[in-house]
């Protein structure tokens, strides 16, 4: 399998999806996420232990409420992140496991959109990292086109991740995200092709 890294507003999925001529089955962790706090359990969990100020008024998690209690490097934040993981990515790695086993044949390779691949330890699955090297006015505005986050709210996000220097050193290739966005795909293409033929030169990240 092979593991798409970067920082907040990367761009990792806009490049993900934008491969074109290979056989890939993509493997959103994300969505993944967002469907775990549907279950009936999750929600039960989290609402044991953060109370009913994370409900929207539908009676969903109410994900932007979850968000500020535990983005960011507060103590109370990190205990309160430390717990929504314990909660949900169980069940995150246990769905990630279950499409792996039923890869199609036809499908050449696996490609996994985490945001926090590597903080969940998702790594162990995978047989070569790719980080996707955004600076970060370009990741600013992305976030804040599409999510209409404000740069303190990126960096607060951010804080609650690896550093990108150590994201960076856990990939053993690194794509150049700052230009046209074909210029991008093309270089994650011609590195999937070269692992996809020579799979045994294509180390896994240590």
């Amino acid at each position: 399998m092979i593991g798409i890294v970067g920082g907040v507003g990367s761009g990792k999925s806009s490049l993900v999806a934008a491969l074109a001529g290979l056989h890939l089955q993509i493997i959103d962790a994300d969505q993944l996420g967002h469907q775990q706090l549907l279950r009936p359990h999750v929600r039960t969990a989290l609402i044991d232990h953060f109370g009913p100020q994370i409900l929207a008024d539908s009676g969903e998690i109410h994900r932007p409420a979850l968000a500020a209690l535990v983005f960011g490097d507060s103590a109370a934040q990190q205990a309160s992140r430390e717990t929504l993981n314990q909660i949900v990515r169980p069940g995150i790695r246990r769905e990630i496991l279950q499409q792996l086993r039923n890869v199609p044949p036809q499908i050449d390779a696996v490609v996994l959109d985490a945001a926090l691949l590597l903080e969940a330890g998702l790594d162990q699955l995978c047989d070569l990292l790719i980080f996707i090297d955004t600076p970060e006015q370009l990741r600013h505005q992305r976030t804040a086109a599409t999510r209409g986050w404000s740069a303190e709210e990126l960096h607060r996000r951010e804080r609650s991740q690896w550093p990108l220097e150590r994201k960076r050193a856990a990939c053993s290739h690194s794509i150049d995200n700052s230009g046209a966005f074909s210029r991008t795909v093309s270089q994650l293409q011609q590195i999937l092709q070269h692992f996809l033929h020579h799979p045994k030169t294509s180390s896994p990240a240590p």
